[in-house]
């Protein structure tokens, strides 16, 4: 069954051998992979000969990769130098893209110390700083939502790309985040809605809050609204990517440093059998939704409505 976007998975969810990924992808009829860590470093961390090599391995297996993961300005606000630092991984980051065709990359807006909107003006100054490597790259900056940085959620991602109002600056929305998000944004509809204009990319993750304790789960069966969210992106003619982020073991549990900072042989563990689960079940949904969207295209007197 074919879907009108585009599914994908982070390779280091599953595993940090990329030929692990790929068998992963290619076993569910993925088309698209995104990239964080590989070899137990982070991309930048790798020399130009591995990452030509990786390159060569995705292409060979029919794949693609669409976007890289970077930790962009998962840094202090007001530390200089950590922010220079930063912006050199950004510059290193989009030459990467470009090897592999990327033209989505992530990032964020810095580890989250004091009320938004104090941080507000400094953060956007940053973003807008950096709009002219994107332009001259080619590539756009997904800025993402998540509980330790300012932008915390999509109404916080939406304000910042608004008010730097450039192309190059778009959304990435992961409903599952919003699980997590301290002011208790609902994920689906009220995330969506905040961001449908703003909307570059998206993750997918899934989880239960159970009073201050937040667990992982596969696709479809925590307390994202997955099935109302699926339907709607029918319904709007989402084509873009959804890429998948199991983000959760079955047999073990990731630490909090992990779900901060997700890279390395540690992380992976134990990813490709959740990863598996994750897409078994998201494939079942996925197709549930749309039997009932086609069910629900009837003749009526003739019209089809």
């Amino acid at each position: 069954m074919e879907f009108p976007f585009q599914l994908g998975i982070i390779t280091d969810e599953v595993s940090q051998r990329i030929e692990d990924a790929i068998a992963l992808a290619k076993e569910f009829g993925l088309t698209a992979l995104e990239l964080r860590s590989v070899d137990g470093v982070q991309l930048h961390q790798l020399t130009q000969q591995r990452l030509e090599e990786l390159h060569s391995i995705i292409r060979a297996a029919g794949l693609h990769v669409c976007a890289l993961s970077a930790p962009v300005f998962k840094c202090d606000l007001d530390n200089p130098e950590e922010i220079s630092q930063s912006r050199e991984i950004l510059v290193r980051d989009l030459e990467i893209a470009q090897l592999f065709g990327a033209r989505k990359l992530r990032g964020f807006s810095f580890w989250a110390k004091e009320p938004f909107d104090t941080a507000f003006p400094a953060i956007v100054r940053e973003l807008g700083s950096i709009v002219p490597l994107l332009e001259q790259a080619g590539v756009t900056f997904m800025l993402e939502f998540d509980p330790a940085v300012y932008a915390s959620n999509g109404a916080k991602v939406a304000r910042l790309v608004e008010a730097v109002g450039s192309p190059y600056i778009k959304a990435l929305y992961d409903p599952g985040n919003d699980l997590w998000d301290p002011d208790g944004e609902i994920p689906y509809p009220d995330g969506y809605h905040l961001l449908k204009g703003h909307l570059g990319h998206i993750h997918l993750k899934d989880a239960v809050r159970n009073g201050d304790k937040i667990e992982g789960v596969a696709i479809g069966t925590g307390q994202v609204d997955y099935r109302g969210l699926f339907t709607r992106l029918l319904e709007d003619g989402y084509d873009g990517y959804m890429m998948v982020e199991t983000h959760y073991r079955l047999q073990s549990e990731l630490t909090e440093e992990q779900l901060k900072r997700p890279s390395g042989y540690a992380f992976s563990e134990g990813g490709e059998e959740a990863s598996r689960q994750c897409l078994e079940h998201l494939f079942r949904l996925l197709k549930e939704v749309l039997s009932e969207r086609s069910s629900s295209l009837t003749y009526r007197g003739g019209d089809r409505v």
